[in-house]
Order: C-alpha cells, then structure tokens, then sequence
C-alpha cells in the first residue's frame, strides 16, 4: 500500500511540473515515508523536479530542492491538484471545478433525422454545416424576413459560418443543379444572386411532391454534376462570397413541388432540432383573423431579459407549411418558459399582443397572437392529414399532376361549339324575300293602261277619215 501511494504522489509531482498550480493550490511532494500536509500554503511552495520526485520502488524519496522549480510564466497552465488527507491516505479532496461562461455561439448535440415525434412534424435533414462551426440561422434575417423592412423577402435561411467551412448534402439525393445562373435557369451567369450554387432533387418526397435543397453563395462546388447521386453529410463545396451577398455565409433553401424561387419552405421546420431545444411557432393576426405581415416579435425571459427577435413573413415569396399554416418560426430556443409580444398595426396605433409560452425539449410549440383576443396558447392550425415518413424511393407523380391540371381547363370549350347556333339568328336574313321588291317596281307598269283608254274615245271621230276614200264617204249627213 505505501508504495502504490508513494507511486500515486510521485505521479502528482509529475502533473504539477507540466503546469502551474492554481492559486492557494500547491502540490506536496513526499519526502521519506511522511505524508503530505493537506492544508494549502498562502505562497506557492516549488514542486520537486522530475528527477528528485522519481525513484526507484523501496528507496526513500529525495529531499525537496528549494529552488527545484522554476518561477512560473505565462506558458504554465493552472493545474488544480487534488490533496491527501494525512488521517485517510486513500480519500482526497478535490478542489471545487472553474466555471467558465458558456459562449453565445454554443449549441447541444443535434437529434438524429428523420426526426418526428407528431404527425405534423417532418425535421428530415441533416444541418448543411457541422456541429464545430455555425450552424444556426442568422437571427436578424430568418425565412420570411425583409430585414426590418432594408431587403427583399428572405426565402431560406442564412448560415454565418467561415469562409470555406464545408457545406454538407442536408439528405440523399441527386443533384439537378452545380455552378452559376440557378436563380434564373441560366448555366454559366456569373452575375447570377445566388452565385456558386447546388440543388439537390432528394430520393423521398412529401404529400406526393418533391423535395429540393438549395446551397448558394459557395466559394466553389467540389466538382459536382448533374446526375450524380450524393449522400447525407457529402462535401458540396465550400462556403464563399459569390452572388448578391455582403458577407461569408450558407444560403440555404427548401423547396417544395418545384425547383423554383416561388415554391420555398421554411427550413427550420426540416432541419435537426438541437437536443434539448424546442421550437416555436405560430401565427399572428388582425382583428379580422387575416394573418399579419412583417409583424415584429419580441422574445424574453421571465426575468425580463432580452432573448430573440424576429418578424412575420411578408406578404410574397415565403409560403407557410402545408401542415402548420403559420407565419413566424424561432428554432433557436432552449426549453423553458418565455415572455413573447408581438406588435399589430403602425407604429402610432399598434397593438401589442403579449403572453407567456413554455416550450419542450424537441417539441414544437405553436401558438396564436390576434389582435383583439391576446395570446391563444395552446392553440392548433386545424387537423390536416399526416405526412409521409421519408423512404428510399420517391413517393410523387409529377407527370399525373402536371397533365391533370390543364384538362379541367379544357372541357369548357366544348361548350363553345354552340357558336353554330348562331347561324340560325343570321338566317333571319331573308335575302330571298327581298325578291319582293322587284314585284313593286311592276306597279307602275299598269299605269300605262288608263293612257290607252282615252286614245280611243277621242280618236273616233277622225279615224275613219283616214280610213276612208273621199270619194266614198258623203260629204253631209242627213
């Protein structure tokens, strides 16, 4: 036993020489076979060097050099080493562990994917960025922002990470797009907004639609092409600073049907919640129960303490889920309870809707701000069908919905045939009977007639001079 203890301080000696103590904290070396005192000097005392410390099982240890240890510097590490009570050699006391602040960019392990506790749920993609970098959306400009009202409806989510932080494939898929001129379909546009970017067709769908992610503004992609079939956590590029972009960071987009601007979700309703976080989501609204666009949100403590902000979609580009129906989401929240407000109408004549909500560890929380009812909690966006888990092979038919569409369209205009029915009110067009009128113009053609009656009564008299010899007529009558 002695030696397995003489062992064990020679091993603290050793751990105090690779460092430096902490203050009011000093190793005792052994010296004969007399135990340690356990009670800590004011002043540090110098630690035995290696080689007074370490010898040979059975040989006594060395007397203490006093000046065996240099001064510390700056290069020494603060070791906090334990100490032996001398009445219980095999009991030590440790000293009371430092507390160090916890960084604002910290965040716990995130839960495996597909990840979905309710039937509403679908958190089926991995973070785009791993876990030893930012991989959080910026706060400040969330799906559906405007940026308090400086820039353009936001349509995914921005990750803030380093230049050139790997960007990961959030799902299995295949790629439909690498390089520039995604925005506008133009291969090879440089000027295009979202720059160097991926798109990803992913190998599950959801309620018999698509599924697309979007990763834009990358420094370069790693020599992706169209076709190629990518796995989850796969490197598609790194991140850059090509696009409409004023700083290093991951655009991240899902879509939804289409891969196109139009048809985008909110990520943070897809993405792997932090394990022991909750999510937050709802619905602000008007006096009338119409929603309430870049309405602004206050999240605090109870204590009072600023936590996040955030606004309400705008009124274009972002679309609600299929499932939630709501218009502000905050996935960046630890469980526990918090005061939330948020703001309805114009400055001059807003109203504040306030309330407290208390979130669960993986669970999402919705809720409703209407102006004139206050805070609905809990509340629920209506009972909607259960999504598709995501599986290997896609569930959509996008041939039968996009063919199906334009038939509805279409049989009404057999109902316009009947234009030929038109032709009867032409034929009320009695060309022939106009005929008539020629049988009109034969009237003054009798008129002749009464001119033929007068001629003979007053052409009696001299007619049958003519007719006549002289000879032959006498020339008085009786």
């Amino acid at each position: 036993m002695g030696l397995l203890l003489a062992g064990f301080v020679c091993f603290c000696g050793l751990s105090a020489c690779a460092g430096r103590a902490a203050p009011g904290l000093t190793p005792q070396a052994p010296s004969g076979s007399a135990a340690p005192s356990a009670t800590p000097t004011e002043s540090p005392t110098p630690a035995p060097s290696p080689t007074d410390t370490l010898f040979a099982p059975g040989e006594a240890a060395a007397p203490e050099a006093a000046t065996s240890t240099p001064v510390p510097s700056e290069d020494y590490l603060f070791v906090a080493v334990p100490t032996i009570n001398p009445d219980n050699p095999l009991r030590f006391t440790f000293p009371t562990a430092a507390v160090f602040p916890t960084p604002l960019n910290w965040r716990p392990p995130l839960l495996s994917v597909p990840y979905s506790l309710g039937p509403k749920d679908h958190f089926w993609f991995a973070r785009p960025i791993a876990s030893d970098s930012v991989n959080y959306p910026l706060g400040s400009y969330r799906y559906g922002s405007n940026y308090f009202g400086q820039m353009s409806v936001h349509a995914g989510i921005d990750i803030d990470a380093p230049e050139g932080t790997p960007i990961l494939a959030a799902g299995p898929g295949q790629v439909v797009w690498a390089g520039f001129g995604l925005f506008n379909f133009n291969p090879g546009y440089e000027k295009d907004p979202y720059g160097i970017a991926v798109a990803i067709e992913h190998d599950f769908g959801y309620n018999n639609q698509p599924v697309y992610t979007l990763y834009a503004h990358m420094r370069a992609e790693n020599n992706l092409y169209v076709g190629q079939h990518v796995n989850t956590g796969d490197v598609l590029g790194w991140i850059g600073l090509t696009g409409n972009t004023t700083g290093y960071h991951l655009h991240f987009e899902v879509r939804v049907g289409k891969n196109n601007y139009f048809t985008t979700r909110n990520p943070e309703l897809w993405i792997a919640p932090y394990s022991g976080w909750g999510i937050l989501l709802g619905q602000v609204l008007d006096d009338r129960g119409r929603p309430v666009y870049g309405s602004s949100i206050t999240i605090r403590d109870l204590r009072g303490r600023y936590v996040d902000a955030l606004t309400t979609y705008g009124d274009r580009v972002a679309n609600p889920d299929d499932q939630w129906h709501e218009n502000f989401v905050d996935s960046d929240l630890p469980a526990g309870t918090y005061h939330i407000e948020a703001s309805i109408g114009v400055s001059d004549t807003a109203q504040v809707v306030s309330g407290t909500v208390t979130l669960l560890a993986g669970l999402p929380h919705f809720v409703i701000l209407q102006e004139g009812v206050g805070l609905i909690d809990p509340a629920s966006p209506g009972q909607t069908a259960t999504p598709p888990y995501p599986s290997d092979t896609p569930t959509y038919t996008p041939t039968p919905t996009s063919t199906n569409t334009p038939t509805p369209t279409r049989t009404p205009r057999p109902t316009r045939t009947p234009v030929p029915t038109r032709t009867p009110w032409l034929s009320p067009t009695p060309l022939p009977t106009l005929t008539r009128w020629p049988t009109w113009t034969l009237t003054p053609s009798i008129t002749p007639r009464p001119t033929w009656s007068p001629v003979p009564s007053d052409t009696p008299p001299p007619s049958p001079t003519p007719l006549f010899g002289a000879t032959d007529i006498p020339t008085s009558y009786p």
